[in-house]
């Protein structure tokens, strides 16, 4: 990409394209995690945020990865909008509002400043389990309406973001480096990557839900590279790692983490008619072991005990086929610190 975005850059590149007149404008970086470069904009026109993926994700080991998929989440959140505006839930997404092919780079509309980042509140040990509720319906809103609808479906065939972002960096790296439970992961994976139910978000996280609570209640849900044609119960295990996994870390806050992850799944389970439970367990296992050995490790978790008892915990459960929830959250429960 000959084209780098920033702060320097976002003015005359919206200029060049007549997006604004004055090339003039308030730029300022955000975070972008690991895989792309993200510039919010304030002109004269208006607000926006714009963002272009990185050819190789900045972490501390090699991890290429196709530019292209930054217009597989503008597909993504165009589908995510269709389903979520006659939903009457309390949530939505970004718009999409500018989308270049030739340098990879796509518009969205600005969240209102004042949201939050749900992993952050959690974090601080604020656990508000109407977030998690409405993020479970969301969730699972949009895996039922997706499922019966093949011309929604049909962008989303090509697993290739999936492959690199998720199933290579998580589970393949495991499987190197844990060969004791490289049978189970490799089987998830095989599972995974055969699957072609619904519209899998594949990055549905708390850092990817802000939370806005000033007067009417929201939640806006980000980040689309990911998405696929696939099993839905690698969302549902996503998101539930991270509150999971929150639980260990934060002791003091650790029924509250739980109660959260209930909400979430309950929430997602009467949303949909199928039961993915066993397999939600099952991916749960491999995710929470990829957060500390994979090549995405949990920024946050530093402690050897805490990292130790992840370890633990996620290799009970592919070893001994922990299958519902309830035994899983008990398992967290016997080997955190």
């Amino acid at each position: 990409m000959a084209f780098a975005l920033s702060p320097e850059t976002a003015g005359a590149y919206l200029a060049d394209r007549g997006r604004i007149s004055d090339p003039s404008v308030d730029a300022v970086q955000l975070g972008g995690g690991v895989s792309n470069r993200v510039v919010a904009v304030r002109s004269d026109e208006g607000t926006l945020v714009l963002k272009q993926p990185l050819p190789n994700l900045a972490v501390e080991e090699d991890w290429p990865a196709d530019v292209s998929r930054v217009h597989n989440e503008a597909a993504a959140t165009r589908a995510y909008e269709s389903i979520l505006d006659d939903a009457g839930l309390a949530a939505t997404v970004p718009s999409v509002l500018l989308e270049d092919r030739e340098h990879h780079v796509v518009g969205f509309e600005r969240a209102p400043e004042h949201s939050r980042m749900w992993k952050r509140d959690l974090l601080e040990g604020t656990v508000d389990r109407r977030v998690a509720r409405e993020v479970g319906r969301v969730l699972g809103a949009v895996h039922r309406e997706a499922a019966d609808d093949p011309a929604l479906l049909a962008p989303f065939e090509s697993k290739l973001p999936f492959d690199q972002l998720r199933i290579d960096p998580y589970h393949r790296t495991v499987a190197r480096r844990h060969p004791d439970v490289a049978d189970e992961v490799d089987a998830a994976s095989e599972r995974l990557l055969a699957s072609d139910r619904t519209l899998v978000h594949g990055d549905y996280s708390p850092k990817n839900v802000l939370v806005e609570d000033r007067g009417t209640f929201r939640v806006w849900i980000l980040d689309f590279e990911v998405a696929h044609r696939g099993d839905p119960s690698f969302d549902t295990a996503f998101m539930l790692n991270h509150l999971f996994i929150k639980s260990v870390y934060n002791a003091d806050r650790r029924e509250a983490y739980r109660e959260a992850a209930s909400a979430f799944f309950e929430a997602y389970d009467d949303a949909v008619t199928w039961d993915i439970e066993t397999e939600t367990v099952e991916e749960l296992g491999v995710l929470m072991l990829a957060r500390v050995d994979g090549k995405s490790p949990v920024e946050y978790v530093e402690r050897s005990a805490t990292k130790d008892a992840l370890r633990r915990i996620a290799k009970r459960t592919l070893l001994e086929g922990v299958a519902d929830l309830d035994a899983f959250a008990a398992l967290v429960r016997a080997e955190s610190p």
